[in-house]
């Protein structure tokens, strides 16, 4: 059932109800009517007190006018060689609380255990259900969608088993889905009315000198890990030369990551990066040094005894003397190179 979306609309008696607990006891089927009185109760104020289209268009603008969500209105994100822009999900609740009469949330159903999980690993899979129900039209919108309790990373896969950990991962897997639940609740013209007058909040809301504006959107990249040099390989200049169109690209860049619709990878690859450990190393040994010509000749010289010689083996004439400091050998062989060419 994953991504599984679900789609209801009917009269005063087609909504579908929480299902009852399983067990039949009288706690569980008490719950279930507490559940139900609750739901019934909503749909009869939403009744009795009907949006207005005026006062909701009023609140929209309203909201919009806010630098602080026309900031984070957008999101933008790449795939297939163009970029994906839309509603974020800040804009969408915004835009829920100025439609009136209508909630939105999510919930964990059950967990199982998944033995292939993990990459083989095994781990917990927490079936989990965002919706958004219109309660004075009585529609409503229903995504069932799995998470695995697990983390990944460079590092690898890393089972969850904190509780506050597993809630946090299905909080965020949850909220893109109920962007999607609201935008299918919300009428398309009033959600683009709205990205309408962000974008005009962002012309001329913001007075603050460009410069101000550049050092802020660098401290918001350097707080998700994006430094100077990536920003500025991705818009072929340097950051003080950035212009205002270019800061509002970059400003839905941030709320995409923010959001989760992207990763500061995948906009801002590594390879942009410059570091000294990226370079590579030379592993090849150094030359050998060129040998003189006198050394090569003897580079392949050997030893050899040299027989005994004394003065006995001396043979001169009669006329000749012996000069006994002309010899100075030993009695015992010694080693002396001599070359032999090949």
């Amino acid at each position: 059932m994953d991504n599984q979306i679900i789609t209801q609309q009917a009269g005063t008696g087609g909504f579908l109800m929480p299902p009852a607990p399983m067990g039949g006891s009288a706690l569980a089927a008490i719950s279930s009517n507490a559940q139900a009185t609750e739901v019934l109760a909503s749909i009869f104020v939403a009744k009795q007190f009907p949006r207005d289209l005026g006062e909701v268009t009023m609140n929209m603008n309203q909201s919009c006018s806010r630098m602080k969500l026309a900031q984070a209105a957008r999101y933008s994100y790449p795939r297939g060689g163009s970029r994906v822009e839309g509603a974020s999900i800040r804009l969408a609740e915004a835009l829920l609380s100025s439609w009136g009469n209508a909630e939105a949330g999510w919930m964990e159903l059950s967990t199982h255990w998944d033995a292939k999980g993990a990459k083989g690993q095994g781990c917990k899979v927490s079936l989990c259900r965002s919706y958004c129900f219109d309660k004075q039209t009585n529609v409503r919108r229903e995504i069932n969608f799995e998470v695995p309790h697990v983390r990944f990373s460079r590092q690898g896969a890393t089972i969850l088993d904190d509780a506050r950990d597993v809630y946090e991962l299905c909080a965020n897997q949850a909220s893109r889905r109920i962007r999607a639940c609201i935008l299918q609740i919300i009428p398309s013209w009033l959600v683009d009315e709205a990205l309408e007058r962000v974008d005009e909040t962002l012309e001329k809301g913001d007075k603050r000198p460009l410069p101000d504006k550049i050092r802020s959107m660098l401290a918001a990249f350097a707080s998700i890990g994006v430094t100077r040099e990536q920003i500025e390989k991705r818009i072929a200049h340097k950051a003080e030369a950035s212009s205002a169109t270019e800061l509002v690209n970059l400003g839905k860049i941030y709320t995409s990551i923010q959001d989760g619709m992207s990763s500061a990878h995948q906009e801002f690859p590594e390879e942009n990066k410059v570091k000294i450990t990226d370079a590579p190393i030379d592993t090849a040994p150094a030359p050998s040094p060129k040998k003189k010509p006198i050394e090569a000749k003897f580079e392949n010289a050997q030893t050899v005894a040299v027989p005994v010689i004394t003065r006995k083996d001396i043979v001169l004439d009669d006329d000749d003397k012996l000069n006994p400091n002309l010899f100075e050998v030993d009695d015992y062989a010694q080693d002396v190179p001599t070359y032999f060419e090949d």
